[in-house]
């Protein structure tokens, strides 16, 4: 009896080694099997993190070297703009050089500009007004203009007889706009505030000029702009496409 008692009280407490070595073993795994969760969770945080700061310095580096690109760029058609109104400055006082130094040049180039003005209006009385120093050579140019006019017309319209009457309004004379000679700087050297008064504003362009004329119908209604001012801005505009091909290529 006692001999029972003892191999059972062994079966139990086998049972219960065996039981704990189980309970022992199905932790461990449970173990591993959480801290490979949570290992491979922390690496993929790890990861994750790591990409985003990639990103990010990515995205920087892209927005610093856009900001540089764009900067560059900037500065090329400050250059290029800077150049080109140089060469527009330039230009103008070359005209005024020569208006002033050839008389016969300069009314032959306002009688001219009175015929197209002329053709522009078509009205049978037509007031110019001018630079106060150029009056004169106004007044010595209306007859060979109003002549050239009626010419054209009898030409291109089969004989048209048209009678024209040009009165020079004396009382308002233009305002006459300084040039200033950039001819011997750099582009380097030509400022930006130098470059903003070469060209003048279309709400300027009927009241200042360095030369020329403008012409409107009797009543003022209608206005032809043929100042010099206004032409050499109008020519080069429509030579920009040829000066920027030379200059930087297409």
């Amino acid at each position: 009896m006692l001999q029972d008692q003892i191999s059972l009280a062994e079966f139990v407490l086998q049972e219960a080694r065996e039981k704990c070595f189980e309970i022992e073993v199905k932790a461990f795994k449970q173990f591993e099997k959480e801290k490979k969760q949570i290992v491979e969770k922390e690496k993929s945080n790890i990861q994750e993190e790591i990409n985003t700061k990639y990103k990010k310095k990515a995205q920087q580096e892209r927005i610093k070297h856009s900001a540089l690109v764009n900067g560059a760029r900037m500065r090329l058609m400050n250059a290029r703009n800077q150049a080109l109104t140089k060469i527009f400055s330039d230009s103008q006082y070359q005209i005024y050089k020569m208006i002033r130094q050839d008389e016969r040049f300069y009314e032959e180039l306002l009688k001219n500009l009175m015929v197209q003005g002329l053709i522009k209006l078509f009205e049978h009385e037509v007031v110019v007004r001018c630079l106060h120093r150029d009056i004169r050579h106004v007044r010595n140019v209306i007859d060979d203009a109003i002549s050239e006019f009626q010419d054209i017309l009898r030409k291109e319209l089969n004989g048209l007889e048209f009678e024209v009457k040009i009165d020079i309004d004396e009382d308002k004379c233009l305002d006459e706009r300084t040039l200033i000679d950039n001819s011997i700087k750099s582009v380097q050297d030509y400022s930006s505030q130098e470059s903003s008064s070469e060209v003048i504003s279309k709400t300027e362009n009927d009241k200042k000029c360095f030369g020329g004329i403008l012409m409107t119908t009797k009543d003022g209604l209608i206005v032809c702009k043929n100042t010099l001012d206004v032409r050499t801005d109008q020519t080069f505009q429509d030579s920009l496409p040829i000066i920027r091909s030379t200059l930087f290529g297409k």
